[in-house]
């Protein structure tokens, strides 16, 4: 029996994209100083307010995948979703480095011109390092489905992993205590291993446990908790120390799996019931199947606003920033749309 569409999914998507594109938008004069409360404590602002969209993004993907009503075959893995992201990630790659490495103003390969195409091309642009993270996922699927099978395993991984993978290395940030139990705890990182793996489990297992009023309220708070104190160590140190340190708002402190849960566990029961045909979600369904196109060319308008000098912080960041984020969105949605007409493209690159 085919399962039914879950609209809470696309209203996910969607606002995580529009996140993904805040927080870029905002990267624009992120790093520019001085670091004070104004203008730059308001990028600080958008920038926390939209980093839940990766784990909400990761959390999706293990909803989807490890669902036992799902069929995922390692064959499928290796000839259907591992070919399109590596197709996609080269082919937008490529475009990408055509811009940065300065071939299109070059009359000649000379200068390392050649050599900086190709650079570019293999490393892919900053954002794009999440096809290659999803594709990790995707390749060990089949083996997380028999512990996402069983949920004392997922408890028990999910536990585990939250204290080795993000709760022990966040407080060897703390001087304190890194200097008294690094000795010791230092060892225990296993980021490498676990790493994303934590939020794709968390997210079939939080999007299948039922959770009540009491606990969802929990979560809610634990997450806005997360997110607030983050933001504050984050202005603190980087104000202080005048230096734009992501160091505090990684996606592997243990604030952003707290925050992203919370978002998560929003979405599913806040839009559990929307009604498929009003005209907003109709919208909202087409724009979530134009996600990964979306999050792929999105960087294509940022460029430009950088090359014309459009930033967030001209006239008032508040209302600058959020309009440079939406029609940025405008331009990305406009590209995919244009593309998704193109057979070939739409199949492999979008």
């Amino acid at each position: 029996m085919e399962k039914k569409r879950e609209y809470y999914l696309d209203i996910a998507k969607v606002a995580s994209m529009i996140g993904v594109i805040i927080v870029h938008t905002g990267a624009i004069s992120w790093y520019e100083g001085p670091f004070g409360v104004y203008p730059w404590g308001v990028l600080n602002i958008f920038d926390m307010l939209g980093r839940f969209s990766v784990p909400v993004f990761l959390m999706i993907s293990g909803y989807l995948f490890l669902n036992p009503q799902r069929q995922v075959r390692p064959s499928d893995i290796f000839k259907k979703y591992l070919p399109r992201l590596l197709c996609a990630f080269f082919f937008w790659s490529f475009l990408y480095a055509l811009i940065t490495s300065g071939f299109m103003t070059s009359r000649s390969l000379s200068e390392g011109v050649g050599e900086r195409l190709l650079h570019d091309t293999l490393a892919g642009r900053y954002h794009m390092w999440y096809i290659f993270a999803i594709a990790g996922l995707y390749i060990i699927t089949p083996v997380l489905r028999p512990v996402a099978a069983d949920r004392n395993a997922m408890r028990y991984f999910l536990l585990v992993s939250f204290i080795l993978t993000y709760l022990i290395p966040t407080l060897q940030l703390i001087p304190a205590v890194a200097d008294s139990t690094f000795w010791f705890t230092g060892k225990f990182d296993l980021s490498h291993i676990s790493g994303y793996v934590f939020y794709y489990l968390a997210g079939y297992y939080f999007g299948t446990e039922d959770l009540g009023p009491k606990q969802r309220r929990l979560i809610y708070g634990i997450g806005i908790a997360a997110a607030f104190i983050m933001f504050i160590v984050v202005s603190v140190a980087i104000i202080s120390q005048q230096y734009p340190a992501h160091t505090y708002h990684e996606y592997t402190n243990a604030g952003m799996p707290m925050y992203g849960l919370a978002a998560f566990v929003f979405f599913r029961y806040r839009f559990k019931d929307v009604d498929p045909d009003a005209k907003i979600m109709r919208a909202i369904i087409k724009l979530s199947k134009m996600n990964l196109g979306i999050y792929l060319v999105h960087d294509f308008g940022l460029i430009v606003f950088r090359k014309i000098g459009l930033k967030p912080v001209m006239g008032t960041p508040f209302i600058m920033l959020p309009l440079l984020a939406l029609a940025d969105f405008g331009i990305s949605v406009c590209i995919v749309f244009v593309i998704s007409h193109i057979p070939v493209l739409k199949k492999w690159v979008i």
